[in-house]
């Protein structure tokens, strides 16, 4: 659990800095207030700049805004789904099967988004994601990119057994928000995924390998 509370409390550190970088040059309008409202009601999710996150997706990934702002919609619509563990084995399968062994026959599109979303996870926790631009480590580059990912992904692999790259693209963005949520909870000292509760601590000491 150390390796988890070390990368978890990284992780906010990083937002925190970036949003009190970020909240000096907004002028508070209501393009930046109603999404980060809307993401963030209830259920302690991390605030996502809704127009930041659109336009890195873009500009890394494939496809037009309204895959990206459909994406976030979801997020919005989903709150509860949330805080529901994330499925380390069958998310770790699908990044194994997609990146390693390049195969992504049979995946679904979700899978297929989880497995972009842990790439991109993988690689901010090597170090390798710091300079893709944007805020560093910011909750809102993650997203991005892991939905930027997700449609490279799905291209790549030329269409999936069942769903679509919108499809790919919400599995990505709710694989992270799932992780950003519960690591987010732990830093009042909770325990996420004691035992076999399928929680972040098994695949955060993954990003270590």
């Amino acid at each position: 659990m150390d390796s988890f509370m070390n990368l978890a409390k990284q992780g906010l550190a990083a937002y925190q800095e970036s949003q009190s970088q970020s909240d000096v040059s907004k002028t508070g309008g209501q393009e930046y207030n109603s999404p980060h409202n809307s993401a963030s009601g209830g259920y302690g999710s991390p605030n996502i700049d809704h127009d930041e996150a659109v336009r890195t997706a873009q500009e890394k990934g494939s496809g037009g805004s309204d895959l990206f702002t459909s994406a976030l919609g979801f997020l919005s619509s989903n709150k509860q789904q949330q805080n529901e563990p994330v499925d380390e084995d069958s998310v770790t399968r699908a990044h194994d099967k997609a990146y390693n062994s390049g195969d992504t026959s049979n995946m679904s599109a979700h899978s297929l988004g989880s497995a972009a979303a842990l790439q991109v996870l993988k690689q901010f926790t090597s170090g390798s994601g710091s300079s893709s631009g944007g805020k560093s480590g910011s909750q809102t580059q993650l997203i991005s990119l892991a939905m930027a990912e997700a449609t490279k992904l799905f291209d790549k692999s030329g269409g999936t057994a069942s769903g679509n790259k919108q499809d790919a693209v919400n599995g990505a963005a709710m694989t992270v928000m799932k992780l950003l949520v519960q690591s987010k909870l732990s830093g009042g000292g909770s325990t996420i995924g004691g035992g076999d509760s399928g929680g972040l601590s098994g695949l955060m000491k993954l990003f270590a390998k």
